[in-house]
């Protein structure tokens, strides 16, 4: 079982004037440096394309395919909080065949942080064909945009932004001093899916 995300990722958590403001810089004369610094902490906070990393699941609006064998309780369970939709499920028949399982053959739902797909009453899984891709499971996660997204999750946009920008975009998140670090962590960690 893997993930593929689909579309999405990289948006800006804040606005280059945002983080001007926050830095207090009142000229231009920055503003490349500025925007790539804002770029990172926004990657830092979000999930790479494989799914790790930042918060644990994707910030901004993204569709992502969960690929499988079968409809296994593993499979069926979403890897993300913050799923919006089930967008669709498709899979590969034994004869090689692709198609579209229902969208009232199931239902989307939610226990805690944690979501699930779930069979209806009455409706079948469809047979599948032998193959480790098998089943395709088509999700949308994520604030639909970035003017969506908490204002403690933009403070700590701001926060990496300062680090990043002051000690240059391409600094290694794992260099961020532990101030920063427990800054980002004490204003993020309601969010996380297993919070302490």
């Amino acid at each position: 079982m893997w993930l593929e995300r689909i579309s999405g990722g990289g948006a800006d958590l804040i606005e280059l004037q945002d983080a001007k403001d926050y830095l207090r810089i009142l000229v231009p004369d920055f503003d490349d440096d500025l925007s790539a610094a804002v770029a990172s902490a926004s990657a830092a906070l979000d999930v790479d394309e494989d799914g790790f990393g930042g918060l644990g699941f994707p910030l901004v609006a993204q569709q992502w395919a969960q690929k499988g064998a079968g409809f296994s309780a593993q499979m069926l369970r979403l890897p993300f909080s913050r799923i919006t939709s089930v967008d669709e499920i498709r899979f590969t028949s034994p004869d090689g065949q692709s198609g579209i399982v229902g969208a009232t053959d199931y239902r989307l739902t939610k226990s805690g942080r944690e979501w699930r797909v779930s069979l209806r009453s009455g409706a079948r899984w469809p047979e599948l064909a032998d193959r480790p891709d098998a089943v395709d499971l088509r999700f949308s996660v994520g604030w639909p945009d970035a003017a969506s997204v908490p204002a403690d999750i933009k403070a700590a946009a701001r926060l990496l932004t300062r680090f990043f920008f002051e000690s240059g975009a391409d600094s290694d998140e794992r260099d961020l001093p532990d101030e920063i670090a427990r800054g980002v962590d004490r204003l993020t960690a309601r969010y996380r899916r297993f919070a302490i």
